[in-house]
Order: structure tokens, then C-alpha cells, then sequence
């Protein structure tokens, strides 16, 4: 099975638990799980996979990042495939930590539970899945990671990404700060491109090198990938094909709107918490300016956002 299996597999088995609201698959950048989990009890998991045949030192590696989950997560877990957990499963041998056997029919089976840690605080809460975008243009995007490589701490970068915005929207007043910020380092942090205090990681150095290299097909290919991988708008856009196939069309984009809501919520990509109308007020912008969608057409006897999938698979190639 390859990593991307494993995590599809465990993530649909986490969706199937009642006692789960929200499924999300990160990065996988330590310390960023593979698959974060979210339970009604408020108690979050961090999951971290890894696939068929890298040897054992990789799945020790595996294990330890599991280890070192317990000190962000109430519950963690490592999940492999089920004949590489018989072969090492003798090995993991902390307690703490959840064993999950994946199967190729796509059956998870629990080798060990995880046991519950209680931490005074952990890893951030999340309330969705998917990428947070407000209002930001891709070549824009790349003005803010110019801004903030040089400094050196995190209160000296959001000084440089407000000056930023400023610039690029002619803003005057400070009313809006905090609210600009908050949006650009969510952006930033869900599409993988910065940490926590707003350094660049190693995606965020990548890309910034290649919008610097004034190679704007290749900036926003490597920028789109971010959003459908990182960001998880991958998933959105499989909701959005979900609906087309049912319905065919729609009489208006605010129908559509809600039926996508409610998908996502089906899908536990947001908890009933998120203003996920609020979102979808802006996530098509991007997914345009990205082209992964068309603008909203007439298609039969209504009205559609068509997805370009000849785009998608290439750039997932």
C-alpha cells in the first residue's frame, strides 16, 4: 500500500466513528500528523502512517513520532499495513500509543487501543479540514513569504505581513490588523508554507525560490498543489464533482452553497461550529484564480462550477 492509501483508509475509518467530528489530513511535516482527528469530548488524535515496504527502521521512526505526538494529542496512534504490523508490532512496545493494522480491502483493525492522555494544553483545535482562505491573490501570497524571510522572530513577521497588506491593499487604518493577520497565518499555516510562529518551512522556502525565479507557471503549479494537497481542496473539489453527478445543475449558486455545506459536515471536513456559507463565499474565487473550476455557467437547465480534472491529474502526477 502506498503512504496515501494508508492515509485515505484510516481517515474514512476515523469519519465512520460516531464519536468523531472532525477528519483532517495534514501535511505530515513533523510535527504535523498525517491524519487529525477531533472527538465530541473535545479530545483531539494525532495519527501518523506510513506505507508497504520501507524497512523496519522506517516504521521505528514511525513509532517515535507517534511518542512524541503524545505531547501534542490526547490520543495517538500509528498506523501501517496489517503484514508489516504482525512482522513489527512486537516493537512497539509503548503503551500509550494505538496500533492500527490496515488492510488492502480498506478494514482497519485495532491491534491496541490508544489510551487517553490528559495535557494540560494541546495542539491546536481546529474547526476544519480544509485550507482557511479569506482574501488573498496567489502572486500575493508569495509577497508575504518575501516579507517575512529575513526576520527574526515571530512578532517582528506579523509586523512585515501587515506592512505587506497595507501596501497591497492601500489600507490606512489599524482597525483591521489583528483580523488581517490571523487570516494571512492560517492561510500560511494550512497550506504548509509556514510554523507556528510564522517561519518558513521547508515548502514555504520551496515556493518561495520559485516565485523568485520569475517562473509564474511554475509558482502557481507549485502553489495550486499546495492548496489541493496541504489545504485539503482536493476534497472539496471531489464534494463539488459529488454534487454535479447528483444534481446535474443548480437553480442558483446560493442552493448550491448549501448543498455543499451540508456535504462537508457529512463528510466531518468542518464541525457545526465553522460558518462554512462564510467560507464559500471566497474559496471558489481561489479555486478560479488556481483554475481548477470554470466560472459559474449555464449547464442544461441551470447552473454549474465545472472542474477541470485534466489540470488536477497532471499537476498530481
Amino acid at each position: 500500500m502506498k503512504h496515501e492509501e494508508v492515509v485515505e483508509v484510516v481517515a474514512e475509518w476515523f469519519k465512520s466513528n460516531p464519536k468523531v467530528i472532525l477528519v483532517g489530513k495534514c501535511s505530515g511535516d513533523f510535527p504535523e500528523p498525517d491524519i487529525y482527528a477531533q472527538f465530541k469530548d473535545n479530545s483531539i488524535g494525532f495519527v501518523e502512517c506510513k506505507p508497504s515496504d520501507v524497512g523496519g527502521r522506517e516504521y521505528l521512526t514511525g513509532f517515535g513520532q507517534a511518542i512524541a505526538y503524545a505531547t501534542l494529542s490526547n490520543y495517538s496512534f500509528l498506523a501501517i499495513p496489517e503484514k508489516e504490523m504482525k512482522k513489527y508490532k512486537k516493537y512497539f512496545w509503548v503503551e500509550l500509543i494505538g496500533l492500527l493494522a490496515v488492510r488492502e480491502n480498506g478494514i482497519v483493525k485495532v491491534i491496541r487501543k490508544a489510551k487517553k492522555i490528559e495535557l494540560k494544553s494541546v495542539h491546536e483545535r481546529r474547526t476544519r479540514a480544509y485550507g482557511y482562505y479569506r482574501d488573498l491573490h496567489p502572486y500575493e501570497i508569495h509577497q508575504i513569504l518575501e516579507s517575512i524571510t529575513h526576520s527574526k522572530n515571530e512578532s517582528s513577521r506579523k509586523k512585515e505581513i501587515w506592512k505587506t497588506i497595507c501596501k497591497l491593499r492601500n489600507i490606512k487604518s489599524m482597525k483591521q490588523r489583528n483580523a488581517w493577520i490571523l487570516n494571512v497565518k492560517l492561510l500560511l499555516r494550512d497550506l504548509g508554507l509556514v510554523n507556528y510562529d510564522l517561519s518558513l518551512t521547508e515548502k514555504g522556502f520551496y515556493l518561495l525560490q520559485v516565485g523568485r525565479s520569475r517562473n509564474k507557471k511554475l509558482y502557481l503549479s507549485e502553489l495550486t498543489r499546495c492548496f489541493l494537497i496541504n489545504a485539503n481542496y482536493l476534497e472539496l473539489l471531489a464534494l463539488i464533482q459529488r454534487l454535479n453527478d447528483i444534481y446535474t445543475a443548480f437553480s442558483t449558486v446560493k442552493k448550491f452553497k448549501m448543498l455543499l455545506a451540508k456535504e462537508i459536515l457529512k463528510e466531518k471536513l468542518a464541525t457545526t461550529q465553522t460558518n462554512i456559507m462564510r467560507d464559500l463565499q471566497d474559496i471558489p474565487r481561489i479555486l478560479k484564480e488556481l483554475g481548477l473550476i470554470n466560472d459559474w455557467q449555464k449547464h442544461g437547465f441551470g447552473y454549474r462550477y465545472t472542474i477541470n480534472w485534466d489540470k488536477i491529474t497532471k499537476l498530481l502526477k
